[in-house]
């Protein structure tokens, strides 16, 4: 019996002739009987090898699992798309279903000859993309909107919402605009979705709102516009980040109290986690942009075992005690002493979780640091009960949070977390749309909303710029106007 994998590699490919010399005829039947291939009664047949086998062409190895020989027809399945694409001049369909293949052909012995077409589709990806006129700018056109949202599963009440708000929103301003909705969360990866996007051919797309989905989606390149509501580590420049609570955003306020207030030597204390280490990076990447005409000494400090030992070492009072004890010895008699840090010290930056962030404005204090301003950051936002318990033992610190956050830390209520974090992308959707339609009319923008301030900067990359809340002895009050 000849190979399973050459056996349905022959198969499609009589389906792309049959393509090729009908048409939509042969578009229609083209994914049926591929799906038919897969079949018992479809892989149950004999052929003669010498019958069928071209002289240019070898059959991949016949000692194959079952496993490995379905990755294989996954990988043909993809670059007989792939090379189609190719034939129709669809040069961002063959990027994607490229990119695809790469993705799952990781760690898979790949046969010569599948190796030399992905060459060759490389090959002429790079040609294009050298004779391409300039890149399509980002710009939000209403003819035919798509929101990619979580319509089922855990996050479809926040999917919902935010679709809702995007529809009421685009109405009120294009009442004849389409906004349809694909579900997400039906797909077992985004290039499934993908491949339904395409047929679409949006003009514009809201979303993914989750990470993942978002990441997934800026890989494939979909060469649309896209506003999407999570960050994303390389984004083109035909996708923008629509965050509310965004890390970066509150780095850029962060680095901004920093340069005006014009402090020159702080400690930033951090933990292992991947968040605290995160900001860190963001933190030392944003300074580093800066041009400063003095110098600045940023210390960071890990809290390995407790707050107060990392602490220790970042105002050198163990030095002290150092000294302290030489000199017991050298005179061989009892001294009164006081312990005395660093004296040079002028800012604490804390980028952690809330209850190692508390602890530090007092330890402070034991040093007689008092006057030293503590700017918290969190690396991990606590839950709105948590963080209202915490309250009353905090004290003299400087949070940066999210103006959503924030006003459900002041309504105090339980009841309310959940329904309040719902009606928040309801809210988000409606600033969405209206952001997206105000960069076709103007480069620069600042909106004052119950999200927080909106910026649109000339770019016409949107921000969310957090504010800052003084909490002490159980108050908590903005500090910024």
């Amino acid at each position: 019996m000849m190979s399973l994998v050459y056996c349905i590699k022959r198969v499609l490919r009589l389906f792309c002739c049959l393509k090729k010399s009908f048409g939509l005829l042969g578009r229609a039947v083209l994914l049926p009987l591929a799906i038919f291939a897969y079949s018992a009664h479809a892989l149950s047949f004999d052929v003669p090898v010498e019958q069928t086998l071209p002289s240019d062409e070898s059959p991949p190895p016949a000692n194959l699992s079952l496993d490995q020989q379905i990755k294989l027809i996954d990988l043909e399945i993809l670059l007989l798309k792939a090379e189609l694409a190719h034939k129709n001049a669809q040069v961002d369909q063959v990027q994607a279903y490229l990119s695809e293949l790469k993705t799952q052909a990781e760690g898979v012995e790949l046969p010569s000859n599948i190796q030399d077409r992905m060459m060759a589709l490389q090959h002429y990806l790079s040609q294009s993309n050298s004779v391409d006129e300039a890149p399509q700018a980002f710009a939000f056109k209403p003819d035919r909107v798509l929101a990619v949202l979580p319509m089922s599963g855990p996050y479809s009440r926040a999917g919902q919402e935010l679709y809702d708000g995007l529809k009421s929103s685009l109405k009120s301003t294009y009442p004849k605009a389409s906004l349809e909705v694909l579900d997400s969360n039906i797909y077992d990866s985004m290039f499934e979705a993908w491949e339904w996007i395409r047929l679409y051919q949006p003009s514009f797309i809201f979303g993914p709102l989750v990470k993942e989905n978002v990441e997934a989606l800026n890989a494939l390149e979909p060469n649309v516009p896209m506003l999407v509501f999570n960050e994303v580590k390389k984004p083109n420049a035909l996708i923008k980040t629509f965050v509310p609570l965004s890390n970066k955003d509150a780095i850029d306020k962060l680095v901004d109290l920093v340069k005006e207030a014009h402090y020159q030597r702080i400690v930033v204390l951090t933990d292992d986690s991947d968040s605290s280490q995160a900001l860190m990076s963001d933190f030392k990447n944003h300074w580093l942009e800066q041009k400063m005409d003095y110098p600045v000494d940023i210390q960071e400090q890990p809290v390995v075992s407790n707050v107060d030992q990392a602490l220790e070492k970042a105002v050198n009072s163990s030095q002290s005690s150092a000294r302290k004890a030489w000199l017991q010895r050298t005179i061989r008699s009892t001294i009164q002493f006081t312990e005395r840090p660093r004296q040079d010290l002028e800012l604490v930056i804390s980028f952690l979780p809330y209850r190692l962030a508390m602890q530090i404005s007092p330890l402070l204090e034991y040093y007689h640091l008092n006057t030293i301003p503590h700017y918290w950051l969190p690396s991990q936002r606590p839950s709105v009960d948590e963080f209202v318990a915490s309250l009353p033992f905090w004290q003299a610190t400087s949070a940066i949070l999210p103006v959503s956050y924030a006003r459900s830390i002041k309504q105090n209520d339980k009841n309310t977390d959940q329904n309040d974090q719902i009606g928040i992308f309801y809210a988000l959707g409606e600033l969405a749309a209206k952001a997206v339609i105000e960069t076709t009319r103007q480069h620069s923008m600042v909106m004052n909303t119950q999200l927080g301030q909106l910026t649109l900067d000339e770019d016409q990359n949107i921000h969310f710029y957090p504010e800052i809340y003084w909490l002490d002895t159980g108050v908590f009050e903005k500090l910024t106007d």
